[in-house]
């Protein structure tokens, strides 16, 4: 059965016929509801900033919608990583949606379905973009939050937060390499629907245990749900942005090699459960998704905002084809709603 099938088949599967589904799907009792997580796969590619506009009248399959900004092939240098193009930072700030199962399409109102989706910010983490001959050697790093809804224990679970740090191999997608990270240490970092989160993800460093250079540094903070977007980036009306988080965590990673930083990324992404890897779970109804103070900091101090990032959106045929609508807004927002259908 060719995969696009199968996720058609098991996604508008009724609840008459529920017994048939794998029993990890339908526990008998809460208490025995699995814990899902999503596979963090990395693509093979990346569009570049100079396709943009042929991305949104494309029909290509694609589990990504978001932005994508990557740097001038000839503002960097090829064999070093530490050029004043190079991409040292980036952050976003956005508020968890709430996960619901779409109304419409070939996956809608499944009573006993699992529904996600990814929502991540990332440094070389969006496709082969980074040259593989810069001193960094191709690695990624991504940070983001997965959203989950499954009928049979009562609907929307309680979202995850992770990030992600992927040796050269793993981000070109070579078998059998996985990145590491999933989480943030044996505490966690809890959030919930409607919290507003703010990821900051930076390239670089020193001070690495045993003489490892400290290669990334991801810093989440979640501010709650009681403040807006403005609270934290610093454009209310009152000229705030002095919104305080009301929990934070920071997880350095130290490897041999590091970042290219070439190309940054905000992203809405439809990934696999982990241990069903062929194809895309059943992508969830968010309503829409901004990611606030987009852009990135470079090397030689300066900033750069997401006007010229490549716009993409999730495509998949088996679930109604086109599956998210997204912008940049201003310069510095980026936008996703999510939709069935259209062009």
């Amino acid at each position: 059965m060719k995969p696009t099938t199968l996720l058609t088949h098991l996604l508008t599967t009724t609840a008459a016929s529920a017994a048939t589904l794998p029993r990890a799907l339908h526990p008998t009792h809460p208490r025995d509801a699995p814990q899902y997580r999503l596979l963090h796969t990395f693509s093979s590619s990346a569009p570049s900033s100079s396709n943009a506009h042929l991305l949104s009248a494309t029909n290509t399959e694609s589990t990504k919608g978001g932005a994508i900004l990557t740097l001038p092939s000839s503002s960097s240098s090829s064999n070093n990583n530490t050029s004043s193009a190079r991409i040292t930072s980036v952050q976003t700030t956005f508020r968890i949606p709430h996960a619901q199962p779409p109304a419409t399409g070939p996956t809608a109102n499944n009573p006993v379905g699992v529904y996600a989706a990814s929502f991540w910010v990332g440094i070389d983490a969006a496709g082969a973009a980074a040259s593989s001959s810069c001193s960094g050697g191709g690695a990624a790093l991504r940070a983001g939050v997965d959203i989950f809804w499954d009928g049979t224990v009562g609907g929307e679970q309680t979202p995850f937060a992770w990030y992600q740090f992927a040796t050269a191999a793993a981000a070109a997608g070579q078998q059998g390499q996985q990145g590491s990270g999933t989480g943030f240490g044996q505490d966690g970092f809890a959030v919930a629907a409607g919290d507003v989160v703010r990821f900051t993800l930076s390239a670089g460093g020193t001070g690495g245990a045993d003489g490892e250079q400290v290669v990334a540094v991801v810093l989440a903070e979640n501010f709650g749900a009681n403040v807006s977007h403005a609270d934290v980036v610093g454009r209310s009306a009152s000229g705030g942005g002095g919104a305080k988080p009301v929990r934070s965590v920071k997880q350095v990673v130290t490897a041999p090699a590091g970042l290219c930083g070439q190309q940054a990324a905000w992203v809405v992404e439809d990934f696999p459960l982990e241990g069903r890897p062929d194809v895309p779970v059943a992508f969830a109804n968010f309503t829409s998704v901004t990611f606030d103070g987009a852009g990135v900091a470079l090397a030689d101090g300066s900033k750069k905002g997401v006007t010229e990032a490549a716009v993409l959106d999730v495509r998949l045929q088996a679930q109604g084809g086109k599956l998210t609508s997204c912008e940049v807004v201003d310069g510095q927002e980026v936008k996703c709603t999510r939709v069935v259908g259209g062009n």
